[in-house]
């Protein structure tokens, strides 16, 4: 039943980090997909309104937490915004494990950035800087990749357990 929307969840996850990895910038339309399809999956699973609101104010929590780290220059605007989605489609119950798996893959992501832009200096040219470029830490941390990489369990989980409502 929940097949087709775990397929729409992971698509956007992915193209998400894609574009995060290749531009360095996330892109609010699909962002707000993925904040629409958490109210659709809600409304469909007949979530309360109760529920929905904890959800929303664990984003909110999110997005105040990313904010302040905006100011002090340790994230991306972008990446404030994925996280509060990535939020509340966590709520307070998946709220520790996803920043638990966000931040884990956050060290995994910034080790590959460091070890990219080490590689594009060691050899500027050639296929290896080609490959690494992208990725490069001299181009800023494709935090986006974490964020999705730590979402993905969290929300498959959810969609997939039937468990909308908590």
């Amino acid at each position: 039943m929940h097949s087709l929307p775990c397929l729409i969840t992971t698509a956007l996850l992915l193209t998400l980090a894609w574009f995060d990895v290749a531009q360095r910038r996330l892109p609010g339309k699909l962002v707000g997909a993925l904040v629409v399809l958490y109210f659709v999956m809600a409304a469909s699973a007949r979530v309360s309104p109760m529920s929905i609101a904890t959800h929303i104010g664990v984003a909110l929590i999110a997005l105040a937490a990313g904010t302040a780290l905006f100011a002090a220059g340790m994230l991306g605007g972008g990446d404030v915004k994925f996280a509060a989605a990535v939020f509340l489609w966590a709520g307070a119950k998946f709220a520790l494990p996803a920043f638990v798996l966000i931040s884990v893959a956050g060290l995994a992501v910034t080790l590959v950035a460091v070890t990219a832009g080490w590689l594009v200096r060691v050899a500027p040219s050639g296929a290896m800087a080609r490959v690494a470029s992208p990725w490069a830490a001299t181009r800023g941390v494709p935090y986006g990749v974490a964020i999705a990489l730590g979402a993905l369990p969290v929300i498959v989980a959810r969609l997939l357990s039937g468990g909308m409502a908590v």
